[in-house]
């Protein structure tokens, strides 16, 4: 894994849709710019699902598919070199394990990846943040939020420069309704166009992050090591000390269990 990990080091994924969209692009008065999404953090127990949406006009060695990069201080230096790199512009939203439970993880993806999006247009026309708060942190009790960030340098204010329009490729089979710009979804998506492998990158370390700082909070969960997913250990820790406040109701096996009111398992439900 060593070995291959360094030959994804040195290369970077194609932006093959991207070039397209870019050439069939008809309207002299705009120029268009690409919005990559992704999510991480569908499957796990405990903790937030992240979307995150990018515009990263600047090739970067390393990016691929997150999943693919399987050190997570690697995973952390390209999130560095993509949040530095010239031109871009990022959101990052943050669904709650609570809001997870209101709507299923499916509806609160999507709901993730158009705040992400919505916010990069608007930083895009407004050049600032949408939040007093932009700082993503396992202290916020939000049930949902949204973080931005950008590299944009010195901009020469000039009418012969045109005005943006966006499009947004999204990992996946599925497009969130109500999206402020045209979007279409891309299967696999994050292992084949650069501005998703960025956005995945983006995503999956903004998570881990947050589930370390989680586990300085419940450290009986040890949530740095599983990050939330349903491994033995945790597990074994969920019928040991009951559910935490970041653990979703809804997921199975903990649907199954009843909880008291400080969260300890009271009884094993029949499975549904």
């Amino acid at each position: 894994t060593d070995d291959f990990d360094n030959t994804l080091s040195t290369y970077c994924l194609p932006r093959a849709r991207e070039l397209q969209l870019k050439a069939s692009h008809a309207d002299p008065k705009t120029s268009l710019a690409i919005i990559g999404v992704d999510e991480a953090g569908r499957g796990p127990l405990a903790g937030p699902v992240v979307a995150a949406a990018a515009i990263c006009p600047t090739d970067i060695a390393g990016v691929v598919d997150s999943k693919k990069i399987t050190k997570e201080v690697e995973r952390e230096r390209i999130y560095e070199k993509i949040v530095s790199s010239p031109g871009v512009k990022y959101a990052i939203a943050v669904i709650s394990a609570q809001r997870i439970d209101e709507i299923n993880i499916l509806e609160a993806t999507l709901e993730g990846m158009r705040m992400a999006v919505e916010a990069v247009v608007n930083y895009g026309e407004k050049g600032s943040n949408l939040s007093n708060n932009n700082e993503v942190s396992a202290e916020r009790t939000d049930l949902t939020y949204v973080i931005t960030g950008g590299n944009q340098g010195i901009v020469i204010i000039s009418e012969k420069i045109p005005r943006v329009s966006y499009f947004a490729l999204i990992d996946g089979n599925k497009v969130p309704k109500e999206m402020p710009c045209p979007s279409e979804s891309l299967t696999k998506g994050d292992g084949r166009e650069f501005c998703i492998g960025a956005a995945s990158i983006l995503a999956k370390v903004t998570r881990d992050r947050l589930m370390h700082g989680y586990c300085l909070k419940y450290p009986e969960y040890n949530l740095s090591q599983h990050k939330g997913y349903p491994t033995a250990a945790h597990m074994a820790a969920i019928r040991s000390f009951g559910a935490s406040p970041i653990h979703r109701r809804t997921f199975a096996p903990l649907k199954h269990m009843e909880f008291d009111g400080n969260g300890k398992v009271v009884v094993l439900k029949k499975s549904e």
